[in-house]
């Protein structure tokens, strides 16, 4: 076959040579970037280091079928979109004064056209109103409560910092999200959701049959002070019927690592960076690794990138945004130093700081019957009861423990299975984990192929995720690793993370409630186990929700960028993706991370949000 030429692996018009704005990163801040400032008439160049699941995404005449599909290997075991950790490998150490080892799974998010949130289950719950003044709602609850201590605040201080914009001002920017990305809800359904001023685009699709299980179960669970749990459908940018020229999901399972074979999931790439391109103002070219932005240490003239020969080539615009997600935002900056060495945009201290997941708590449990998880969307309800917060949102809840008052951020809950994944799941478990059992083992042949069949693992297996916050800490940031280089030549990213008793204390506090929640769905007791979290393993976080490290701010001594998402230290030079994030709240990042990409790119562009 011949090799591919430069052109080859370019969308959108081909004929565009000055761009006003160049892109780095066609995902849920990208992707979303490049409809906003086409729409207002800009050139914009996308740059995407992945390849392009998505050929004809450029075509007027309809949208095509992606290359998607439901094959299991392509996605769990040949890396179809995932970054290969062979050939582009993260480093992993616990704190700062550890050496930091090769890891194959160091919050690796797929790279290609659309970005990662393709890949996921597309779930997209807001930030509650006092997510974004956290840190001054807390420090006024500590002061105004006799006795109350809060991890992270009064004692062991983390890096806590109200956002430099409120709930109100962004939720014109949620509605647009919502919109734009075809999202599926209730109204009124979660009773801790903050107040929206119109209601979700679509109704929730149909729910799978363990989440009503553990729906049952939830409400048959005490709150301590608080009542019964309140569960509710789980929003999520799925099609629950036709919507923007896309059908409605079928159900297939194969959501949670799939991208979808028929559209219907609302990815970046076939909703706004499909407008973008639509335009004639866009072009995108991927299979394109930036590697250097050029600058002066006050502006940038121009980025590198590595094509998909191999090459390096060059691109200049009048302006550049960051959207490759925060570890590889972070690490761009620190490999772009300015001419005396400094590194770009860190007058603050903080460039790669402030790095956080989600704390997640997993609670599972085996049901006789089967819970056919592979019928739905992966996850289709949870609660917000254990995100800590009252009604609506506004304010944080007290709870009284062995007579004292005390606050416990944790997060939404998701209700999740198996989807069935008979090779990368029940198989390795059954073929390489399981130990012999009474001189049982399903290595091989006839009897590997019927306990797959039976699939007495993944067809019975169901349970929890907690989404909790992760406390901001100075003390957790992303750098470049000193020794470890990638394919290119790069230094790797080294990623430094230890969690705080902040939602160490949440994990505790919570865990049991879901294991009653477990138990009241029907899962015997001696079958339910709550799983070891990823630092009691001796592993890296596996959360793929990953925000901070150039943290939004007004004062410039202590972020990195302004709340309109430029640098401070730049003028030219913005980003849009989460890393932005000064908290990480207890949800779910992708909506939110959209509505501070539709704020940051129309305040760039002077345009309203498009709300009706």
């Amino acid at each position: 076959m011949a090799r591919r030429k430069p052109e080859d692996e370019v969308l959108g018009n081909h004929g565009l040579a000055r761009f006003d704005f160049c892109i780095i990163g066609s995902g849920a801040g990208g992707g979303t970037a490049a409809h906003v400032l086409t729409a207002a008439g800009k050139n914009v160049l996308v740059l995407e280091a992945g390849p392009n699941p998505f050929p004809g995404l450029d075509d007027p005449s309809g949208l095509p079928l992606p290359l998607h599909s439901n094959d299991e290997l392509k996605y769990s075991i040949r890396n179809f979109v995932q970054q290969d950790p062979f050939l582009e490998p993260r480093t992993f150490r616990g704190d700062a004064m550890s050496a930091a080892a090769v890891n194959p799974d160091v919050n690796l998010l797929p790279k290609a056209v659309g970005g990662a949130f393709q890949h996921a289950d597309a779930k997209t719950p807001r930030f509650n109103a006092v997510d974004f003044r956290l840190k001054s709602t807390i420090d006024a609850l500590i002061t105004a409560t006799s006795g109350l201590h809060v991890p992270g605040f009064d004692v062991e201080p983390a890096n806590f910092a109200d956002w430099p914009f409120t709930y109100a001002d962004l939720e014109p920017f949620y509605v647009e999200a919502e919109r734009l990305y075809g999202v599926q809800g209730k109204e009124g359904d979660n009773i801790f959701e903050s107040a929206r001023s119109q209601p979700y685009p679509m109704p929730p699709g149909v729910p799978m049959y363990f989440a009503r299980l553990l729906e049952d179960g939830a409400r048959q669970v005490t709150l301590p002070g608080f009542g019964a749990l309140n569960p509710h459908p789980y929003p999520a940018a799925i099609n629950s019927r036709f919507y923007d020229e896309r059908p409605p999901c079928v159900d297939c399972g194969l959501c949670s690592g799939f991208g979808c074979p028929n559209n219907s999931k609302g990815s970046p790439a076939v909703t706004t960076l499909r407008r973008a391109l639509l335009t004639g103002r866009c072009q995108l070219r991927f299979n394109a690794n930036a590697c250097r932005v050029v600058n002066d240490g006050g502006h940038v003239s121009g980025v590198e990138y590595i094509d998909g020969a191999g090459k390096r080539q060059s691109v200049t615009a009048d302006a550049f945004i960051l959207a490759a997600s925060p570890i590889e935002s972070a690490r761009l900056c620190l490999l772009s130093p300015a001419p005396g060495g400094a590194v770009l945009g860190n007058s603050s201290g903080q460039l790669g700081q402030n790095l956080m997941f989600h704390y997640q708590s997993n609670v599972n449990g085996f049901l006789p019957q089967r819970v056919h998880g592979q019928r739905g969307r992966a996850v289709t309800h949870g609660i917000s009861d254990f995100r800590g917060v009252e009604p609506g949102g506004e304010t944080i809840r007290l709870f009284t423990v062995n007579s004292e008052p005390r606050v416990f951020l944790g997060g939404i809950c998701e209700f999740g299975a198996s989807q069935g994944e008979p090779i990368s799941e029940d198989g390795v478990v059954y073929a390489i984990r399981l130990p012999v059992f009474r001189g049982f083992r399903a290595r091989s042949g006839t009897t590997l192929k019927n306990a797959l069949r039976d699939g007495a693992l993944g067809q019975h297996l169901f349970g929890l995720t907690m989404q909790a916050e992760d406390a901001p800490q100075r003390t957790n940031f992303v750098d470049l690793d000193p020794t470890y280089k990638d394919v290119y030549g790069l230094p790797v990213p080294r990623v430094t993370y230890e969690p705080h008793s902040y939602e160490v204390e949440s994990r505790k506090f919570y865990v049991p409630l879901m294991m009653q929640i477990v138990q009241n769905a029907g899962a015997p007791e001696e079958k339910i186990f709550r799983t070891p979290t990823d630092q009691q393993q001796g592993s890296a976080p596996s959360s793929r929700h990953i925000m901070g490290t150039l943290r939004m701010g007004s004062d410039p001594a202590v972020s990195v960028t302004n709340a309109g998402g430029r640098f401070h230290d730049v003028d030219n030079l913005y980003a849009c993706d989460g890393s932005v994030f000064p908290t990480s709240s207890g949800y779910n990042p992708t909506l939110t991370i959209i509505a501070v990409a539709l704020k940051i790119a129309h305040g760039i562009a002077g345009t309203p949000p498009e709300t009706g």
